[in-house]
């Protein structure tokens, strides 16, 4: 089991786990699959470019990925130290998709749910060396624990034979079902805090209801899906907990501690030229997510695209060439 828990308990304390299963500056345009991912994210105070995927422009500026995946790192995207970590080709690939299950999402998750399945194989094919070990968990913005049904029908049994589920025939049928989150859940999406709160020991232990999921063989795929930002309302107590630094920390523990293991990727709401048809007004559009992208673009590998794009499959294929680099140079804990 990873050594991680205390780290994430004196960051967030415990979240409350809840039974799941009973019911512009951040454009993607290229349309090849096998393409480099465009991100435009700003780049991170230190390290070159070295994601080995070549150059990441769009149509506003160029920039670069973050921090040298070949030194550790910190959580505020400073590199503690300029040793070269010794890295290896991954083996495995888990994706954790965090999904907002608010009563705005409805159009978002059917483009999500069309464009997983060929995300997921895209990544298989793209590295032979996983062979086809790839786990996929569900979760939305107000529980931890992986979605095991859909509101109108129970996924389960999963061919995994556990809560996750795996890389096979089925999992286009699976992945159906489980992102179809619906729009009933919580009006306080806390993204974040349920992605940290789906990878804590409690969970993911000996009979927690995430058992399983995450494994020591290669990096971790944390995508967000969410149309509102992810900060701690004054007056309503709403959002997460914790800043994107501390959020990075959280993520970057569950993998040793190494920044260039995690890849987030995280369609939000994005500044102006957006494909929005109206500005956020709590209904239409998506809220600028800055703090999100904040997250996101402390990672060496990470993407952040369009919510309001009119599908997502672009955006998603695009963004492989980023799990395919740090699979390529993954450091081992």
């Amino acid at each position: 089991m990873r050594r991680f828990a205390l780290h994430l308990s004196l960051i967030f304390g415990s979240v409350s786990a809840c039974e799941h299963g009973d019911d512009g500056d951040f454009d993607f345009t290229q349309t090849d699959p096998s393409a480099t991912a465009t991100v435009s994210a700003t780049a991170p105070s230190t390290g070159p470019d070295t994601t080995g995927t070549g150059a990441a422009t769009d149509s506003a500026s160029t920039g670069s990925t973050g921090p040298d995946p070949s030194t550790t790192g910190t959580g505020d995207g400073e590199s503690s130290t300029t040793e070269v970590l010794p890295t290896e080709p991954c083996t495995a690939i888990d994706i954790l998709v965090v999904i907002d299950n608010s009563d705005t999402m409805a159009d978002e998750q059917a483009r999500l749910g069309a464009a997983l399945p060929a995300f997921i194989e895209l990544v298989n094919q793209q590295l032979p060396g996983v062979l086809g070990s790839i786990h996929v968990g569900v979760i939305t913005t107000d529980a931890p624990e992986f979605v095991t049904a859909s509101p109108a029908m129970s996924c389960l049994p999963y061919a995994s034979t556990a809560n996750w589920m795996a890389y096979g025939p089925t999992l286009g049928t699976e992945l159906g079902c489980a992102s179809a989150v619906g729009t009933m859940g919580d009006p306080d999406e806390r993204p974040m805090q349920m992605a940290i709160g789906a990878l804590s020991s409690e969970l993911l232990g000996i009979d927690g209801f995430n058992e399983g999921f995450l494994r020591e063989q290669g990096p971790l795929v944390v995508l967000i899906v969410t149309d509102e930002e992810d900060d701690l309302e004054a007056v309503t107590e709403w959002g997460s907990v914790g800043d994107p630094a501390d959020w990075v920390d959280a993520l970057a523990a569950t993998q040793g501690g190494y920044v260039q293991n995690v890849i987030p990727l995280a369609l939000v709401g994005i500044p102006e030229p957006n494909a929005c048809a109206n500005p956020w007004n709590g209904i239409d559009g998506a809220e600028i997510a800055t703090r999100i992208a904040e997250f996101a673009e402390s990672f060496p590998h990470h993407a952040v695209g369009d919510l309001c794009a009119v599908e997502y499959t672009t955006f998603l294929n695009a963004a492989v060439p980023e799990i395919a680099a740090a699979c390529n140079a993954w450091v081992p804990e």
